[in-house]
């Protein structure tokens, strides 16, 4: 009997495992509520199981070990948007600060914004004498009298003004922890440029930004920059430059921890690493700006972080 029901119990932990790693680092929310229906269950066996002694102790520590173990990296989801329903009004709201947003046929949250486009202003000429005639009177008046010549209009360098971009910027109030893992599925035009917001307190106040440059380079790199009031702390840059403007779908994900440390990551690979604990509160908002090109975005998911491998 001892061995039989030792044998449900394995069969029901490689179950369990099977079915709880894959999903790990993004799971539905239909999916998350199974996965925690599970663990319950199994957790219910397991103290079944010692109140009977129908198996042994050890057997049970270590299957009370895995449990935990998974249960620590039990998603917990904050915010999800995937526009599936067609707007972005309700369900969540998202409301629009400024430029335009839409949705289009594929059910993705679009913004366009164009680029400055230079004006050239028309150079100024100068004015041209009525006649010959009154040229060589005005040189022979000038040397009898003495009579100041009049100069003729400096030619002015053409002068080129560009019409500055006005950024389309759109937000949502979500409510989640200090540590969390934003993942954001987008598209980008070849040039351009977005950011991400993070917003704190009542007031949606701007705590943090996420600088993404869509042909992003050493020049300009991923940045993260703390708001502090009225002045900007780059607290860090990226050193790798993966391809996100060709055209296709990528995802970024931009990860902090409870210790501080704060990851920014492209299609699951990491290009920026840095380190930022001075806001410890919960935020409040999620924002997004265009500050110029045209951009697609599918998905957004917010979870509580999992602790870094290094605790």
């Amino acid at each position: 009997m001892k061995h039989t029901f030792n044998y449900l119990l394995i069969v029901i932990v490689f179950s369990f495992s099977f079915v709880f790693i894959a999903p790990v680092t993004a799971s539905p929310p239909d999916d998350s509520a199974r996965l925690k229906s599970m663990i319950s269950e199994l957790e219910g066996k397991i103290e079944d199981a010692n109140k009977r002694m129908i198996a042994h102790p050890n057997f049970l520590e270590e299957l009370k070990a895995l449990v935990e173990k998974y249960k620590s990296q039990l998603r917990e989801l904050f915010f999800r948007d995937t526009f599936e329903d067609g707007n972005f009004n309700d369900n969540p709201k998202w409301s629009v600060k400024s430029g335009e947003f839409s949705i289009n046929d594929a059910e993705r949250l679009t913004s366009f914004v164009s680029t400055q486009i230079p004006e050239i202003q028309p150079e100024e000429q100068p004015q041209k004498n009525e006649s010959s005639e009154s040229e060589v009177v005005g040189i022979l008046l000038d040397s009898i009298f003495g009579t100041p010549k009049t100069q003729e209009p400096v030619q002015k360098e053409p002068q080129t003004q560009s019409n500055p971009v006005k950024p389309a910027a759109i937000f949502t109030e979500c409510v989640f922890p200090p540590a969390f893992e934003m993942n954001m599925k987008f598209k980008s035009s070849p040039s351009g440029e977005m950011e991400l917001s993070l917003l704190g307190s009542k007031n949606l106040t701007l705590r943090y930004l996420l600088k993404i440059n869509a042909n992003h380079s050493k020049d300009t790199p991923i940045e993260v920059v703390r708001k502090d009031n009225s002045r900007s702390f780059v607290v860090g840059a990226s050193d790798t430059f993966p391809a996100i403007n060709d055209g296709q779908f990528h995802t970024l994900s931009w990860v902090r921890f409870v210790n501080g440390s704060m990851n920014v990551l492209i299609d699951g690979n990491v290009v920026l690493q840095t380190y930022e604990a001075y806001y410890r509160d919960n935020f409040t908002g999620l924002g997004i700006t265009n500050n110029g090109g045209s951009y697609e975005w599918d998905s957004f998911e917010i979870f509580k972080a999992l602790k870094p491998e290094t605790q």
